[in-house]
């Protein structure tokens, strides 16, 4: 058959791998480069469907019907890093092979980094390797691409791949990952992690990232997330003996040459930097963290990958950093992204611990805790602590975590650390634009700004679903905040508001939401004569 007559169904199982996200709000690159692939082969836009894993989920038999019509199916999954998702759930084992099961007539096939884990799934006529693009375009176009030619096929891809957002259930309100180079870099890899596990590494151009950014931008795109490397740092280094020197060129050149293809950027964030590398080049490195500084979106995150404290562990995992370079970076991003603007910090670094690798001992999570609790009682900030159990990989010997001790250790880091850190980051009363309400349970509604590893921002009242509102913050959890619409007009407030507010509580809020008070002089008459009116009369509206 003619590939302009092949009715092709693709299916975004979502990805997580440690360089790259696209379950939702994210998209990832890998699923806009298959798109763009297949139609670089001939296959026609109106012959070629694209549905979310959990688009499937809403009616799965009825779906099935639809993808028995598909002379092609092809399934992108692949999650090699744990993970809790708000806007989406990642495509299982279970339902992977449940569409293997179920399609008699079509051509399945399966790609992604799924494929690094699991080399055989039996009722799929071909696994493609763990970049489905390249795998796709070759089988499809009979055609052998060259492995230095792959970056300038994936700058095609990527252009022509862009239309796809419009076909996604969140769009426009879609974060882009965006793709700076495939690989780890490093001549030795943790011993953990998935990255070791590719085989096509490439780096790629800032004028080709920047071409992709226009034609997203054309689509109706507008939020972009560089988070698709292991060390954004890295992106066009310069190499030096057997050491790769961050090149601040190269990333002034990219952020400006985004900032111009896309006038109307929303959102420009980041995700991994290794601190390491923060430490050992610190003159370039400063040199790039005050362009990303200049030219990003206020809350962006540096996902900083320390994964332990514990020197053994980080020995016998081949990891790179050390607490020692760790504390520098981080006190380095405080000084350069501490700086606020629109309430909050520019760009703040995130720590990741990861627990069950080799050479984890009763001793580990002692040495985390104290090296958290080091970073916040010098006074710095941390927007992020992401503490996860390891995925194994392969033949990885996972040590096995008590689970009653392991709640018992993020217990104490949550109530000692990451709440007072929240405050910290997020004090009472600062304003925050934009946030996207997404789901509501019982009389409080859950939203987030889009960006890096938002903060979860749960608003009492049952608000109104998809829409962006600003809101003023007003308490804090462990691990999320809780918010107030802001400006705060006390007539249209509901009595689950008003009692968020401390020292009002529930009795006095109906009271207040009966009466509706028309001046602070009236409301004061309803308040407990001991309420502070003074520390929050700003917050009133009449």
């Amino acid at each position: 058959m003619e590939n302009s007559k092949i009715k092709t169904i693709l299916i975004d199982g979502y990805l997580d791998e440690p360089s790259c996200l696209g379950v939702p709000p994210y998209i990832s690159p890998h699923i806009r480069y298959t798109y763009g692939a297949l139609l670089s082969t001939g296959i026609k836009e109106k012959n070629l469907s694209y549905y979310t894993i959990d688009t499937l989920r809403n009616d799965w038999a009825g779906y099935l019907n639809i993808l028995e019509e598909a002379d092609l199916v092809i399934v992108i999954a692949g999650t090699t890093v744990p993970g809790h998702y708000l806007g989406g759930k990642p495509i299982s084992l279970k339902e992977i092979q449940d569409l293997s099961r179920k399609l008699y007539y079509p051509q399945k096939v399966l790609g992604g980094p799924v494929t690094l884990v699991k080399k055989e799934i039996p009722g799929y006529d071909h696994i493609c390797g763990e970049l489905a693009s390249l795998d796709l375009y070759q089988l499809l176009s009979s055609k052998t691409i060259d492995k230095a030619e792959i970056s300038r096929h994936i700058a095609n891809w990527a252009v022509k791949g862009a239309a796809l957002t419009r076909k996604h259930p969140f769009y426009p309100n879609l974060v882009c990952e965006i793709e700076t180079f495939r690989g780890c870099p490093r001549p030795t890899h943790c011993a953990f992690c998935s990255e070791g596990l590719k085989k096509t590494y490439y780096q790629r151009k800032a004028e080709e990232i920047i071409k992709e950014v226009k034609a997203l931008a054309k689509c109706g795109n507008h939020y972009y997330r560089l988070g698709c490397q292991t060390d954004l740092l890295l992106f066009n280094a310069v190499r030096d003996s057997n050491s790769l020197v961050p090149n601040p060129e190269a990333l002034n050149r990219l952020y400006a040459g985004i900032r111009e293809a896309d006038p109307s950027l929303k959102v420009l964030h980041l995700d991994n930097i290794n601190p390491a590398n923060i430490s050992n080049y610190e003159k370039e490195s400063r040199a790039i963290l005050k362009t990303i500084v200049k030219y990003n979106t206020p809350g962006d995150i540096a996902a900083f990958g320390l994964e332990s404290a514990d020197p053994l562990v980080l020995k016998k995992n081949k990891i790179e950093s050390d607490t020692s370079t760790t504390f520098k970076a981080v006190e380095i991003l405080n000084e350069i992204g501490g700086i606020r603007k629109k309430g909050v910090p520019r760009l703040l670094p995130g720590i990741n611990l990861l627990h069950g690798l080799t050479g984890e001992r009763p001793e580990t999570m002692e040495l985390n805790y104290r090296f958290l609790k080091k970073i916040y009682e010098a006074g710095l900030m941390l927007r992020r602590i992401n503490i996860r159990q390891v995925v194994t990989m392969g033949r990885y010997p996972a040590v096995k975590i008590e689970q009653q001790r392991f709640k018992e250790y993020k217990e104490r880091i949550n109530r000692e650390i990451n709440q007072p850190m929240l405050k910290r980051v997020f004090p009472r009363g600062i304003v925050l634009n934009n946030v996207l309400t997404e789901t509501s349970r019982g009389k409080l509604t859950y939203g987030r700004q889009l960006g890096s590893y938002p903060i979860l921002i749960g608003i009492p009242g049952e608000l109104k679903l998809h829409e962006f509102i600003t809101v003023r913050v007003i308490d804090h959890g462990y691990r999320s905040i809780t918010a107030l619409p802001w400006p705060f007009e006390i007539k249209k407030a509901s009595p689950a508001q008003l009692s968020a507010i401390p020292g009002i509580g529930k009795k006095r809020a109906n009271k207040i939401f009966i009466k509706q008070p028309n001046s602070l002089s009236e409301l004061a008459q309803l308040l407990d004569p001991g309420f502070p009116l003074d520390d929050w009369q700003d917050w009133f509206i009449f």
